[in-house]
């Protein structure tokens, strides 16, 4: 996929699953999962163990219209492995300059973290082709309403602490899509290891979201 296709297509998902545990079994178990229950993507974190070899194996395993993402990447050496693994995506927590570049060579879609709207126009100058609002929890959703206007045409990702829950004020206030962490699953479901209850856990999620108008 382009970086466009990429983007449109965590668009019409609307949620991406975001995946970091601490150890490589959970997160394999997490992810397959995931992409059990429906969802097109998941981005797998790179402060979780083994993340680099998880991109690897996912992205060799998916689907054509799936697409493994990798979060957490603050350098360019980071950035080079999982793109090297196959990650169509890659996210940062804030700006790295220089990694849109990174990026884009290989195709892939770049997706800053920013909060303010200096922030903001500094990812999309470096050439974010949607932009990751972190932590998302420390303002909540008139912050990123207030944003949206003065850049109309970006797509935003809210991120940190977003659940079924609270998705549609996101939403609401012109989300794009979001991404959803440790609300996405039941602690003590991934370590009883009930992969039928973690798949279930999952979808209502994509329940909760086609009530949504988006």
């Amino acid at each position: 996929m382009i970086p466009r296709e990429t983007i449109d297509l965590l668009t019409k998902c609307g949620v991406i699953p975001v995946i970091r545990y601490d150890n490589a079994d959970d997160g394999a178990l997490a992810i397959e999962c995931a992409l059990r229950a429906g969802f097109p993507t998941v981005e797998i974190t790179l402060t979780m163990p083994d993340a680099v070899e998880l991109i690897r194996e996912f992205t060799r395993r998916a689907e054509k219209h799936q697409v493994i993402g990798a979060g957490t990447i603050w350098n360019e050496a980071d950035c080079e492995r999982v793109l090297d693994a196959g990650a169509g995506y890659v996210v940062s927590p804030g700006l790295v300059p220089g990694l849109g570049q990174v990026v884009h060579q290989s195709h892939a879609a770049y997706l800053p973290g920013a909060l303010t709207p200096t922030e903001i126009a500094a990812a999309l100058r470096d050439g974010a082709d949607a932009v990751k609002i972190f932590p998302a929890s420390s303002v909540g959703p008139g912050h990123l309403k207030a944003v949206k206007a003065v850049f109309p045409g970006t797509r935003f990702c809210p991120t940190g602490s977003i659940s079924a829950d609270n998705m549609e004020g996101w939403f609401n206030a012109g989300a794009a899509f979001v991404g959803i962490g440790n609300t996405l699953y039941q602690d003590a479901t991934i370590k009883a290891r009930e992969q039928n209850k973690l798949v279930e856990e999952a979808r209502l999620i994509l329940d909760r979201l086609r009530l949504i108008s988006r």
